[in-house]
């Protein structure tokens, strides 16, 4: 026999920690509603965020999508970006923002001939070694985007593998790998997790990305 379970969700406390982060941050924050809001319901979050919030982000289109039917409004990024040509065409048809980590996507997006334009975030791997184009090649690319017709604007981005160990010199490491890399390329900056809105200042840019922040939880292991 099975012991009763029930979780609460107190909505109040998820837009407290929103406005939280936000405000640790400066600038603009799109709250991750990725894997159903880390379990939390993403379509009840996002409706709880609506009014706040300055864009959702979500791992895969579907989950886009899933936002869109509830009649979600924000822009919502697409971390992992297009698969294939039908996830760019559901990207225009519903607004969705694309992150860009590797060639493919790249060059399908220069293959697009009409519809809607697109935001772009072209993600570099300053060191975190699991997506994102070499540092080497993101001016290029960037280039490449910029000559889109329709790339409506490119958001530069990277994501930080050990902000969560505040003695680690990994972050500082891919803050100067991801500098370096950018360097005088125009357009707005997204670096900081939950632990990197937390944790590091120096990685707060135009853009954040609180994800299990937002939900209550330091991801540098103290509850909050």
């Amino acid at each position: 026999m099975s012991r009763p379970a029930l979780a609460t969700l107190d909505l109040a406390a998820l837009r407290a920690n929103y406005a939280y982060a936000r405000a640790s941050h400066g600038g603009k924050a799109a709250a991750v509603l990725k894997a159903n809001a880390y379990g939390h319901g993403a379509v009840e979050c996002a409706r709880a965020l609506e009014g706040e919030a300055d864009a959702f982000a979500v791992a895969f289109t579907e989950e886009a999508l899933a936002l869109r039917a509830a009649g979600i409004g924000q822009p919502i990024l697409v971390l992992e970006g297009a698969f294939g040509m039908d996830d760019l065409e559901l990207a225009q048809k519903n607004d969705l923002w694309l992150v860009v980590h590797q060639e493919e996507q790249l060059r399908m997006l220069e293959s697009l001939r009409g519809g809607a334009r697109i935001h772009a975030w072209l993600k570099v791997d300053s060191g975190m070694h699991r997506a994102g184009v070499a540092p080497d090649q993101a001016r290029a690319l960037w280039q490449r985007l910029n000559a889109c017709a329709q790339v409506a604007s490119i958001t530069l981005m990277t994501h930080l593998a050990s902000a969560d160990e505040p003695g680690n010199p990994a972050t500082d490491r891919q803050l100067a790998v991801f500098e370096a890399a950018t360097d005088g390329l125009p357009g707005p900056r997204s670096v900081a997790n939950s632990a990197g809105v937390l944790g590091w200042r120096g990685a707060h840019r135009d853009w954040a990305r609180p994800g299990i922040m937002v939900y209550g939880a330091d991801p540098r292991g103290t509850a909050s």
